[in-house]
Parts: structure tokens; C-alpha cells; sequence
């Protein structure tokens, strides 16, 4: 079963810091672009999520160099916060590159992927949010399965979106830029899978 001690009990609060964040992320990206404007300051903004996500990060692997028990695995608790990590790198890369290629109208697949993002993301953080209490699988398989069920829905709505582009006979530079935008906004949607996959390896492990 998982030990709760004082400094056990950090692990968590950091778990659900960095899922608040990535949580977060999402929300201000499909904010954006649902109300595309003042583009630069928002990414920014964005951009500052995702590195109050990496101190997270860095608090985690300091407090785990630190502690002689961990609630769980320690290769566990690195790979749980890197995995919360990565979602929002997915987010800021895209947001990055709406500036950095000068977006000036948004596609409207892209605005679908974000709304599954943020989806996937509130659900990770459900999922995070629970491993404090000793969860048992039966209790956490539920999200975990709408987890999988986003990221399906993410991948056909990536897969559409690319047979538009490339059906749609626009200007070849844009259709690259929006293939590698949607691209990142999936690849966040993988990211939650993955951390869901984890959650039930935890948990599993712990059993």
C-alpha cells in the first residue's frame, strides 16, 4: 500500500500542481483560440505555465534525491510528473509556432483538438488528483478509459484535419505549418494517455 508520511504527502501536492498547470495550459490555449487575439502576450502567458510546470519538475526530482521513502516507485514518480510535463510542452510548442508563423486566421480542426485537450487534461488531473487516497483500480479504470476513448477521438480528428489540408488545395507553406500545429495539440492528447497508463501501472503495483 502507498506510505503516508509528511514527505510522502509532498509528492502528491506536487502531482496535483503540475496537473492543475497542465490543466491550465489547456484552458488558456483553447481560450485563445476561440478568441484569437493579442496573440504574442497570451502565448506568453501560456509559455509561463509551462515553466511553472518545469520548477514543478525540478522541485520533484530534488524532493525525490532528498528522500529516503517515496509513496511509490521513484522511476514512478519521475515518469508520473515528466509525463504531466510534456503535455504542456506539447501546448507551448503549438502556441509558440501560431506566433513564430505569423497566424493570422485559425483552423478550425484545431480549435476540435484543443476542446479534447482540455478534456483529456481535467481528466488526468481527476486521475492524479485521486492516487493520494490509496485508490483502488476499479475506481480509477472509468477515467482512464475516457482518457483513451479523447485520445481516440484527438487521433480522428488529427486524421481528418490532415486529409482537409491536403485535399483543400491551399498554399503548401500554410498546409505544413497547420499539419505541424495539430501535430503538437495531439501529441499532448498522447501525453495524457500516457499518464493514464501510468496512473494504472501505479496503482496496480501499490494494489
Amino acid at each position: 500500500m502507498f506510505k503516508l508520511t509528511p514527505t510522502n504527502n509532498r509528492f502528491y501536492d506536487l502531482f496535483d500542481r503540475a496537473a492543475e498547470l497542465q490543466v491550465r495550459a489547456a484552458a488558456q490555449f483553447l481560450d485563445l483560440l476561440e478568441n484569437f487575439s493579442d496573440l504574442a502576450r497570451r502565448a506568453e502567458e501560456i509559455k509561463r505555465v509551462e515553466h511553472e510546470l518545469d520548477e514543478v519538475v525540478h522541485e520533484t526530482m530534488k524532493l525525490l534525491h532528498s528522500s529516503f521513502i517515496t509513496p511509490i516507485e521513484r522511476g514512478d514518480i519521475r515518469r508520473l510528473v515528466q509525463g504531466l510535463d510534456s503535455v504542456a510542452d506539447g501546448i507551448n510548442a503549438a502556441t509558440s509556432r501560431l506566433v513564430l508563423y505569423e497566424i493570422a486566421e485559425i483552423y478550425p480542426s484545431l480549435q476540435s483538438l484543443a476542446r479534447v485537450l482540455l478534456d483529456s487534461c481535467r481528466a488526468v488531473q481527476g486521475v492524479v488528483g485521486r492516487l493520494r487516497r490509496t485508490p483502488k483500480l476499479e475506481e480509477m479504470l472509468p477515467l482512464c478509459v475516457e482518457i483513451h476513448r479523447l485520445e481516440d477521438q484527438a487521433d480522428q480528428i488529427y486524421r481528418e484535419a490532415l486529409a482537409s489540408l491536403f485535399k483543400g488545395g491551399g498554399d503548401p507553406l500554410l498546409v505544413i505549418k497547420w499539419k505541424e500545429i495539430c501535430e503538437f495539440v495531439e501529441s499532448a492528447t498522447d501525453c495524457c494517455e500516457d499518464v493514464a497508463d501510468m496512473v494504472e501501472v501505479i496503482v496496480l503495483e501499490n494494489a
